[in-house]
């Protein structure tokens, strides 16, 4: 079991009842009961109130389980990132560029440069 507000690399804390409020969230947004999530995450309808309550924390195997079912990076799940959804870009992409319009290029340039802003090798 993780210890409550254990201390993470960004200086920030794993906070049990962050957690707890972030799952209770994505649970409502999918019109998920405690009992359905209990029966995905393979625990108890009991065990999911406790952890939406921040008094108990899932094991690893509930918490990969949580993250697949939402789509949600683990840190955002603890609370550390805000970046709620993980995306997966292939290491190699085609895209003729060649057909995009101005507009297409402008919108183009503009992710490019986003995305190039928010990459930080740590």
């Amino acid at each position: 079991m993780i210890m409550m507000n254990a201390k993470m690399s960004s200086n920030k804390t794993i906070d049990n009842k962050e957690f707890g409020r972030r799952l209770r969230a994505l649970r409502k947004e999918k019109n998920m009961t405690q009992s359905e999530l209990a029966v995905k995450t393979r625990v108890t309808r009991s065990s999911v109130a406790n952890w939406e309550t921040g008094q108990r924390f899932p094991d690893i195997d509930a918490l990969k389980l949580i993250a697949a079912l939402f789509n949600a990076p683990v840190d955002y799940l603890y609370g550390i990132s805000d970046q709620r959804y993980r995306v997966n870009i292939p290491d190699c992409f085609e895209m003729d560029l060649t057909k995009l319009n101005d507009e297409g290029m402008k919108l183009m340039q503009e992710y490019y440069n986003m995305l190039l802003k928010n990459y930080s090798v740590e």
